[in-house]
Protein backbone atom coordinates (compact mmCIF):
# COMPACT_ATOMS: atom_id res chain seq x y z
CA UNK A 1 0.00 0.00 0.00
CA UNK A 2 0.89 3.31 -0.57
CA UNK A 3 0.90 6.68 0.91
CA UNK A 4 -2.83 7.61 1.79
CA UNK A 5 -1.80 11.62 1.75
CA UNK A 6 -0.18 11.10 -2.08
CA UNK A 7 -1.76 12.69 -5.22
CA UNK A 8 -2.31 11.14 -7.94
CA UNK A 9 -0.83 13.33 -10.82
CA UNK A 10 -2.36 11.79 -14.05
CA UNK A 11 -5.85 12.93 -12.58
CA UNK A 12 -5.03 15.83 -10.99
CA UNK A 13 -3.50 17.02 -14.43
CA UNK A 14 -6.73 15.69 -16.19
CA UNK A 15 -9.02 17.69 -14.25
CA UNK A 16 -6.74 20.91 -14.46
CA UNK A 17 -7.27 20.11 -18.21
CA UNK A 18 -10.87 20.29 -18.06
CA UNK A 19 -11.25 22.97 -16.11
CA UNK A 20 -8.68 25.24 -18.15
CA UNK A 21 -10.84 24.01 -21.40
CA UNK A 22 -13.93 25.13 -19.70
CA UNK A 23 -12.69 28.42 -18.83
CA UNK A 24 -11.31 29.27 -22.42
CA UNK A 25 -14.96 28.33 -23.77
CA UNK A 26 -16.57 30.31 -21.32
CA UNK A 27 -13.87 33.64 -22.13
CA UNK A 28 -14.29 32.90 -25.65
CA UNK A 29 -18.00 32.94 -26.16
CA UNK A 30 -18.08 35.91 -23.52
CA UNK A 31 -15.85 38.00 -26.04
CA UNK A 32 -17.91 37.02 -28.75
CA UNK A 33 -21.09 38.03 -27.29
CA UNK A 34 -19.78 41.21 -26.09
CA UNK A 35 -17.63 42.32 -29.12
CA UNK A 36 -19.43 40.67 -31.88
CA UNK A 37 -23.30 41.46 -31.16
CA UNK A 38 -24.50 45.16 -31.23
CA UNK A 39 -26.29 46.55 -28.43
CA UNK A 40 -30.15 46.97 -29.25
CA UNK A 41 -31.92 50.11 -30.20
CA UNK A 42 -34.62 50.92 -28.76
CA UNK A 43 -37.43 52.38 -30.96
CA UNK A 44 -40.86 53.61 -29.73
CA UNK A 45 -43.68 52.68 -32.63
CA UNK A 46 -46.00 55.38 -30.98
CA UNK A 47 -44.48 58.26 -29.26
CA UNK A 48 -47.49 59.20 -27.02
CA UNK A 49 -48.92 57.97 -23.88
CA UNK A 50 -51.90 59.03 -21.64
CA UNK A 51 -50.87 59.47 -17.99
CA UNK A 52 -52.17 60.73 -14.62
CA UNK A 53 -50.29 63.94 -13.57
CA UNK A 54 -50.69 67.35 -11.67
CA UNK A 55 -52.62 69.48 -13.59
CA UNK A 56 -49.43 72.22 -13.19
CA UNK A 57 -46.37 72.65 -10.90
CA UNK A 58 -47.48 73.31 -7.43
CA UNK A 59 -50.91 71.69 -8.21
CA UNK A 60 -53.16 68.95 -6.01
CA UNK A 61 -55.12 68.68 -8.85
CA UNK A 62 -54.76 65.17 -11.16
CA UNK A 63 -55.80 65.31 -14.48
CA UNK A 64 -55.35 63.21 -17.48
CA UNK A 65 -52.29 64.22 -19.68
CA UNK A 66 -51.19 63.21 -23.20
CA UNK A 67 -47.44 63.45 -23.63
CA UNK A 68 -46.24 63.43 -26.68
CA UNK A 69 -42.09 62.30 -27.91
CA UNK A 70 -40.72 63.20 -30.98
CA UNK A 71 -37.26 62.68 -31.71
CA UNK A 72 -35.34 66.22 -33.20
CA UNK A 73 -32.57 65.99 -35.42
CA UNK A 74 -29.81 68.20 -33.06
CA UNK A 75 -26.90 67.22 -32.26
CA UNK A 76 -26.13 66.79 -28.45
CA UNK A 77 -22.75 68.16 -28.01
CA UNK A 78 -20.50 64.99 -25.86
CA UNK A 79 -23.92 63.26 -25.45
CA UNK A 80 -24.47 59.37 -27.02
CA UNK A 81 -28.31 60.52 -26.56
CA UNK A 82 -30.87 62.01 -29.15
CA UNK A 83 -32.65 65.34 -28.76
CA UNK A 84 -36.59 65.15 -28.37
CA UNK A 85 -39.34 67.48 -27.91
CA UNK A 86 -41.86 66.47 -25.37
CA UNK A 87 -45.23 68.60 -25.29
CA UNK A 88 -48.26 67.54 -22.87
CA UNK A 89 -51.56 68.69 -22.71
CA UNK A 90 -54.73 67.82 -20.50
CA UNK A 91 -57.20 65.45 -22.29
CA UNK A 92 -60.50 63.87 -21.05
CA UNK A 93 -60.39 61.30 -17.98
CA UNK A 94 -61.47 58.59 -20.72
CA UNK A 95 -58.17 58.39 -22.07
CA UNK A 96 -56.32 57.16 -18.75
CA UNK A 97 -59.16 54.92 -17.47
CA UNK A 98 -56.56 51.69 -18.19
CA UNK A 99 -53.65 53.45 -16.21
CA UNK A 100 -53.56 53.50 -12.30
CA UNK A 101 -54.79 56.90 -10.55
CA UNK A 102 -52.21 57.94 -7.86
CA UNK A 103 -53.50 58.29 -4.61
CA UNK A 104 -53.38 61.85 -3.84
Amino acid sequence: MGNPDRVNFPVKRKNMLKFAIVALVTLGLVLVTGLGLSPATATVSNPEFYAWNFASVGSSELVCKKTLVVPQDLIVPSSPMQAVRITSAIVDHKFCATSTKPVS
